[in-house]
């Protein structure tokens, strides 16, 4: 796993998915922001406003995550998702207060990033709102394979970075953070199979394009890849 990769059940929905989706997530894992957190040399500004808009997708990750608590069909899934809850409002929240106030930003910048990057949570409450637990529990699971991919790649790679972009890489590459995204796939093996792959494969790959404006969205000049 030094690549951030999650072990998948063998032939489950959830390693067909992403097998179906590698050249998406490969694209994902392209875009400016996450190049630049990779290699160290994302700027001041670039990098408040992401800690902006990813504290304030928090909020939505929250919502989506205790509804899946609610929906889970046992109480084995339900816990995992309360831990996830748990992990949200108590060491990211917690992460993102202590960090943010040194890095203020611009406020107008902030602002305009913020609104631009209501895309993603726009995109994951619509998926919940007309499709339910499936494609919620899908939509949290490309996010999140995205992140391990990532995060576990810049890891391992020896690149001098600030202090604090390094504490994020390594928050989504402990153990608690691998154990989420093992529950996120458990749930979308569990997805009825009346529901089928190419339904749930879609549902990802929309997820990863709301993901990419996302990152996007804390450039004054996104076009600028």
């Amino acid at each position: 796993m030094a690549d951030g990769s999650v072990t998948l059940v063998p032939d489950g929905r959830s390693e067909r998915v992403v097998a179906a989706c590698a050249g998406a997530l490969a694209r994902s894992a392209e875009v400016r922001f996450v190049r630049e957190a990779t290699d160290g040399t994302v700027d001041d500004d670039a990098f408040a406003a992401y800690l902006a808009i990813e504290e304030r997708f928090v909020r939505t990750a929250t919502r989506v995550t205790g509804y899946l608590t609610w929906a889970a069909p046992d109480w084995a899934e339900s816990a995992a998702h309360a831990r996830t809850v748990g992990a949200l409002v108590g060491e990211q929240l917690g992460w993102f207060r202590a960090t943010r106030v040194r890095w203020p930003g611009g406020a107008d910048h902030l602002a305009d990033a913020v609104a631009r990057s209501e895309v993603l949570a726009s995109h994951v409450l619509r998926l919940t709102t007309e499709h339910g637990a499936p494609a919620a529990v899908t939509a949290m699971f490309a996010a999140e394979t995205l992140y391990a991919g990532w995060c576990g790649r810049a890891a391992a790679q020896p690149v001098e970075r600030f202090t604090d972009l390094e504490a994020w890489i390594a928050l989504h590459t402990a153990p608690p953070f691998a154990a989420g995204v093992r529950a996120l796939a458990a749930a979308v093996d569990a997805i009825p199979e009346a529901i089928d792959d190419d339904t749930v494969i879609g549902w990802f790959r929309d997820t990863l394009r709301a993901e990419d404006a996302f990152h996007d969205s804390v450039y004054a000049d996104p076009t600028r890849t």
